[in-house]
């Protein structure tokens, strides 16, 4: 038999899309430790300086009293290099496939696992979640509601159960439901409640959005009162319209723009783990309507003033506006005029970074300003692509007011350590400092494997 190395796939995530969007019950990691479902890009290297901005990514943040689901239950580890694709190994499948025997005892495992760990070996993840989809459906009642009541059987009931599905190994029969949900709506919808609590069900809502939008918009308002803070971030992260790995609904950004009626009733909700899908949700809003997204934070924050946790849903909403230095959300969030800042130097510590070593950098910002000015330090990493080109990668550095007058030296690193999630070309590469939104000139650096 083939030896391969297991994910934990039934394990939650410790990820800033994000995506990303990351689910809570996700299991994979990437180099930083933060996760992702896939199709979002994660942060592949990490930011290591004197004092790095703290930064959270979707799915990650949690309340004081998160779920049982949330918790690492299962004793196989992942590491940061291990690939994605091994949270749909051969034995992952197998356990799938035994829970739904359990719940569905003429459900045939020798007919599931024939000819399996050679057909999954050469698939990527969405191949083998769906290729295991396939498998499963093919055992299972041809009737779709006998079908999602089986599967409701074979989540985890607590957190004793061991055997019960939880994390990327209900994923399969989330796809399922999606596919053959359609003309069973209501039946189809009770048992995305009931899954969603154990693996997100962002994925598998979205093409109720697309086939019946008026009727699924009504489900997730009745959602959004639900006792479960897992079902209410479904509300919020399933019905984004550019939610990655889940397909664009570019509808959902035409007036009269119909989710935001939701994120209304789920902005002021006590987790944080829903206000940061809310987050999240107005982040794909600014990207084509960046005066609607200032106006409705702006118009939140009136209401109730000096809301904390308002302050920083705010802040994660604004972040691709503050990266593009945005004159609204600079406003809103104190930052001056990046006219006013000087760069008077800017070096590295090399010209040339090897593969698993760092880019050292050093930066003297000043204000030259009559008045104190709050500063937001970002970098750019220029990565050198296959065909030669560059494509800018924003990490996040830094924060601190600036006097009048007063410099601000910054001192850090960037590893470039190998991770699966990106692949590292050799050659030029640049470092690109950014104050304010404001893009100073980039310092060329080699990379060398």
């Amino acid at each position: 038999m083939k030896q391969e190395r297991l994910l934990d796939a039934r394990t939650p995530l410790d990820s800033r899309e994000k995506s990303a969007s990351i689910p809570h019950n996700m299991s994979l990691r990437c180099q930083d430790g933060m996760g992702t479902p896939g199709g979002r890009k994660c942060r592949t290297t990490r930011i290591i300086d004197d004092h790095p901005r703290s930064m959270k990514k979707p799915g990650i943040m949690k309340d004081e009293n998160s779920h049982w689901r949330k918790k690492a239950t299962s004793p196989i580890q992942n590491s940061d290099m291990e690939p994605f694709k091994n949270a749909f190994s051969h034995p992952n499948a197998v356990l799938i496939a035994e829970a739904v025997k359990r719940a569905h005892p003429a459900f045939s495992l020798p007919r599931f696992s024939k000819g399996l760990e050679d057909a999954l070996e050469p698939l990527e993840l969405k191949q083998r979640m769906h290729f295991i989809a396939d498998r499963i459906e093919a055992g299972l009642p041809a009737h779709p509601p006998e079908m999602f009541s089986i599967f409701v059987k074979t989540l985890a009931s607590d957190e004793a159960d061991t055997r019960g599905l939880r994390g990327f190994l209900v994923w399969p029969l989330t796809e399922i439901v999606a596919r053959r949900g359609l003309p069973h709506f209501d039946e189809a919808m009770a048992a995305l409640c009931e899954m969603t609590n154990r693996f997100t069900g962002e994925f598998a809502i979205r093409p109720f959005l697309r086939h019946d939008p008026q009727r699924t918009l009504k489900q997730l308002h009745a959602w959004c009162a639900h006792p479960d803070e897992h079902v209410r971030r479904l509300v919020s992260e399933g019905s984004r319209p550019l939610l990655p790995w889940g397909g664009n609904l570019p509808e959902l950004l035409e007036p009269p723009h119909p989710t935001l009626r939701l994120l209304e009733k789920l902005h002021r909700d006590p987790s944080d783990y829903v206000r940061l899908s809310v987050s999240n949700h107005l982040n794909d809003f600014s990207k084509h309507h960046p005066e609607l997204v200032i106006g409705t934070l702006a118009r939140w924050r009136s209401a109730n003033p000096g809301d904390p946790r308002l302050q920083k849903l705010a802040r994660h909403a604004c972040r691709t506006l503050l990266k593009a230095g945005h004159p609204g959300a600079l406003e809103m969030h104190g930052y001056g005029s990046a006219k006013a800042l000087a760069l008077d130097f800017t070096g590295l510590g090399a010209t040339t970074v090897k593969s698993g070593g760092f880019l050292e950098y050093r930066l003297v910002i000043r204000n030259t300003a009559r008045r104190p000015i709050k500063v937001m330090f970002d970098y750019a990493i220029h990565h050198r692509k296959a065909n030669g080109s560059l494509s800018p990668k924003i990490f996040k550095g830094r924060i601190r007011e600036l006097a009048s007058g007063e410099s601000w030296e910054i001192t850090g690193r960037h590893s470039f350590r190998p991770v699966t999630t990106r692949v590292l070309h050799p050659g030029g590469h640049g470092f690109e400092p950014r104050l304010n939104g404001r893009v100073f000139p980039m310092c060329d650096f080699m990379l060398e494997l």
